[in-house]
């Protein structure tokens, strides 16, 4: 029973060291051990379950715990109703000793001694006393009864015998027997023992290294390898690398789980297949992978990861036709200092520069220096903070006023923005913070209370009778394909009853989509629930064609700061104009950003765009800003002014 017992903590020690690890998971790995074991069942049970079940049906209980020492549950070992069975029903001493397995209050737990005086026994066990004493059985017959604690489960072993004429014979005869018997017990229990560790032994030895799901090392294993490496081999030519996938929440949420946990073993299968003969590497938990590469140069470093992410796009994947999968890779080239360094540190470090490029677009890699974990070290500041600003309403709308250029300079509307004013660092721009909610999906929750807010002031403005205004509000690539994003903005523009075509949804043009149909038939059903849609920074990053011959858009955005990089302005102009025309002939309206010259407002009004956003005419300004800005200039031109350098 002691060797089924340690077996059963090495087993939880196995499971707790995994990260994370659910019930579920916990259940498909005993599972797969039941099935290889012949003398034990067993099973888990977390805190809820274990309260209603009935301890007497498990003979082992251990509790399971995670890396922080916290409790997940309980694992429990029932072996075959027979075993417990057989030991004490040996016939021994001509068939009158008999046995039972009693628990600490005295009660059955196996055997038919049939005990009648259990007070008796409460009292020896109460003393702990280990000498034989006269008992009551069934028909009143005088009995000697020996009570030896087990030391499992405070569980104690009952062994009766009559007393009679012939009692010294019988005690003589009943000494030597348990004596055999014990022998025999022991042998037997340590043979099946031992065969049963034989047994479980390769299949614990797997799940104490092995990542469940993808196959690869888990971190503990990667952990111990690499400190070898590192101890015994040149630490210079080793780099520590941390890849993850970006948005992989957002993939999860649109694909599935299933789909999720096939990319992370194509991941896995990535680093094996392409790396080099018995490749170092690791699944650290969810999507994070670690690993130990040898190079020379930081540039043969940087080609291989650009070679990795080549041989991935290479593989099929049925998600590739809906979402674009892109590799995040930070790497910390290794000192000799680091030799005194725990490799959680090592890793964190590489984590530290996968973080930094995350937020950039495309599949990104990036070195760990001291700037970048300063700059990480705010960020992680600032992500620790989201959760609360949110509740406390620290981020404000501000808007930014849109000049119709075709009809007199006069507001036509405005974008919505947000800035964060927290009270502990000011004002934070949205150039800091919106790359970080993006990161972990809370994107979705602030661009639905912007829009709300949005929603809240025009029904406010509507109701005193003034002319309407367009508002046009930005909204995530994450938001956009959450399966309720038409029901929930359409069933809030009713609630504030805002009249159709005043509220436009901007788009950017680098959305996750691959497939166009997808993003049309999205655009048809906010066109029914009267949503006018934009696609914005049309020319600052992938754009096609395809985009305005495709999809039924009503607004395009022209991003005037990516055409100034051009270095011949008459080419620029000429691409400029033709994008505008080509647009009217779509029946699209042509919206400029970024303008910041009286001489770009000339030209684009000549070249025909419709609206022009940016600092020559306004800046952003908080929601009341622009409410006193409309009742001011109602019907007035505004006048252009270069901006002030």
């Amino acid at each position: 029973m002691e060797g089924d017992l340690h077996t059963l903590k090495g087993l939880a020690v196995s499971l707790g060291a995994m990260d994370p690890v659910g019930k579920e998971e916990i259940n498909r790995i005993i599972t797969d051990i039941n099935e290889e074991n012949k003398f034990m069942k067993i099973g888990f049970a977390d805190n809820a379950d274990w309260m209603g079940s009935n301890p007497d049906d498990d003979y082992y209980s251990v509790p399971v715990r995670n890396r922080e020492d916290q409790p997940l549950g309980l694992l429990y070992a029932t072996n075959p109703d027979d075993i417990l069975r057989n030991m004490i029903d040996e016939t021994v001493l001509s068939g009158v000793l008999v046995t039972e397995i009693l628990d600490q209050n005295g009660m059955v737990v196996a055997g038919n001694a049939g005990t009648k005086d259990q007070e008796k026994v409460r009292e020896v066990i109460s003393k702990g006393s280990q000498l034989p004493f006269p008992m009551d059985s069934q028909g009143n017959r005088q009995q000697m009864a020996v009570l030896i604690p087990l030391e499992i489960n405070n569980w104690y072993v009952l062994s009766v015998f009559p007393q009679s004429g012939k009692r010294d014979r019988h005690i003589e005869t009943g000494i030597g027997a348990l004596i055999l018997l014990s022998s025999g017990l022991f042998l037997y229990f340590f043979c099946r023992q031992y065969k049963s560790i034989n047994e479980n032994q390769e299949a614990l030895l797997e799940l104490a290294n092995r990542d469940s799901l993808t196959g690869c090392r888990n971190f503990p294993a990667f952990k111990k390898e690499a400190e070898r490496v590192i101890r015994e081999e040149n630490i210079l030519s080793y780099a520590v690398w941390y890849c993850d996938i970006k948005k992989f929440k957002f993939i999860n949420d649109i694909l599935g789980y299933e789909e999720g946990d096939r990319i992370l073993s194509s991941i896995a299968d990535l680093f094996r297949d392409y790396g080099e003969e018995e490749a170092l590497f690791c699944r650290v938990s969810a999507d994070n992978f670690a690993g130990l590469h040898k190079y020379e140069t930081r540039e043969e470093m940087r080609s291989w990861f650009h070679n990795l992410v080549e041989f991935f796009q290479s593989r099929e994947l049925p998600s590739y036709k809906t979402i674009t999968i892109e590799l995040c890779m930070g790497v910390y080239c290794m000192e000799e200092n680091d030799r005194d360094l725990s490799i959680e540190r090592i890793v964190n470090r590489a984590n530290i520069a996968q973080k930094h490029v995350k937020s950039q677009p495309g599949n990104q890699f990036g070195f760990y220096n001291k700037e970048i974990r300063n700059k990480v070290v705010y960020e992680s500041e600032l992500e620790s903070e989201i959760d609360r600003a949110i509740r406390n309403r620290e981020f404000k709308p501000f808007i930014q006023p849109k000049i119709s250029i075709q009809k007199g300079n006069r507001i036509a509307g405005g974008e919505v923005l947000v800035r964060w004013e927290n009270p502990r660092k000011g004002t934070i721009p949205p150039g800091l913070f919106i790359p970080l909610m993006e990161r972990d999906g809370k994107i979705v929750k602030l661009d639905r209370y912007m829009f709300e807010v949005a929603c809240q002031w025009l029904n406010s403005y509507l109701k005193t009778g003034r002319e309407p205004v367009n508002l046009a509000v930005n909204v995530s690539k994450i938001g956009m394909l959450r399966d309720d994003f038409v029901d929930f903005y359409g069933r809030v523009k009713e609630k504030y009853q805002i009249p159709d075509g005043l509220l436009e949804l901007e788009f950017t043009e680098t959305v996750m989509l691959n497939d166009d149909a997808v993003f049309s038939s999205l655009v048809s059903r906010l066109h029914k629930k009267g949503f006018v849609c934009s696609l914005d920074d049309f020319g600052s990053g992938y754009s096609s064609l395809n985009l305005l011959k495709n999809l039924p858009i009503d607004v395009l955005k022209l991003d005037i700061m990516f055409f100034r990089k051009s270095t011949d302005i008459k080419r620029e102009r000429i691409v400029i104009s033709n994008i505008i025309n080509m647009a009217k002939e779509l029946q699209i309206r042509t919206i400029a950003e970024g303008v910041e010259y009286v001489e770009t407002v000339d030209f684009l009004t000549s070249a025909g765009c419709d609206v022009i956003q940016g600092y020559v005419f306004a800046k952003p300004m908080p929601i009341e800003a622009f409410d006193e800005m409309l009742l001011k200039k109602k019907g007035e031109a505004l006048i252009p002014e270069d901006i002030r350098v």
